[in-house]
Formats: C-alpha cells, sequence, structure tokens
C-alpha cells in the first residue's frame, strides 16, 4: 500500500502554484533555489520548472534528520536527563538557472526577386 503524502501534497500545491505565477505574471527570475524532503517532490517540480524554462545547475543531498540536544533545567534537583530532539528537514538542495531563450535568426531575404 502507497504511503499517504498529505504534506509533501501541500508542498506540491505550492511548487505547482510558483510556477503558475510566474506563467501568468511573466516574470521568471534568473536562478531558483528549491529545497525538498523526496524524490516524488523533486520529480514533479522539476518537471513543471522544465516545462518553463530551467534547468538543474546544481544539487546537494544532506541527511533527511537534524538533531539537538536540550540540557536539562536544573531546578535543585540532582538528576539531570538531557533530551535528544530530532526533526525532519528538506534533504534535497536544488539550484535552477533560467535557459537562455532560442536566439532566432532572421530570414534572409530572397536574392531573386528584383
Amino acid at each position: 500500500m502507497a504511503a499517504i503524502r498529505v504534506v509533501g501534497s501541500i508542498r506540491d500545491w505550492f511548487n505547482t502554484r510558483d510556477v503558475r505565477r510566474m506563467v501568468r505574471r511573466q516574470v521568471f527570475p534568473e536562478t531558483l533555489v528549491r529545497h525538498y524532503f523526496d524524490q516524488t517532490e523533486h520529480g514533479r517540480d522539476e518537471a513543471a520548472l522544465q516545462g518553463v524554462g530551467y534547468m538543474m545547475v546544481g544539487k546537494q543531498v544532506t541527511p533527511t534528520h537534524v538533531g539537538v540536544t536540550i540540557p536539562a533545567s536544573t531546578n535543585g534537583l540532582t538528576g539531570h536527563l538531557d533530551r535528544r530532539v530530532q526533526r525532519r528537514v528538506a534533504s534535497i538542495h536544488i539550484l535552477y538557472r533560467r535557459r537562455p531563450a532560442p536566439v532566432s535568426t532572421p530570414s534572409e531575404p530572397d536574392s531573386d526577386a528584383t
């Protein structure tokens, strides 16, 4: 059974909305940096961005979870129990750059016409 991606679906919607907004306004930044939590999210957004003229120029993959140790409060108690907290973070970081617009050459006039 496939896992349900509720939060991933929301992020997909935000990414799709951003692409639609760029197309509607005809404002395309030269570079974009996007952060993804999983390959599914990355694949969908990359396809949409390629459709409007972006290409991937850099990719960095980092650990999916980060952790921090929270020190225990010292309220006069002798037992100090630190607490380790882990959070899931975006682990795929992509840099996209806008492809140069194709240069159209003007058609040459016919030399036969006088």
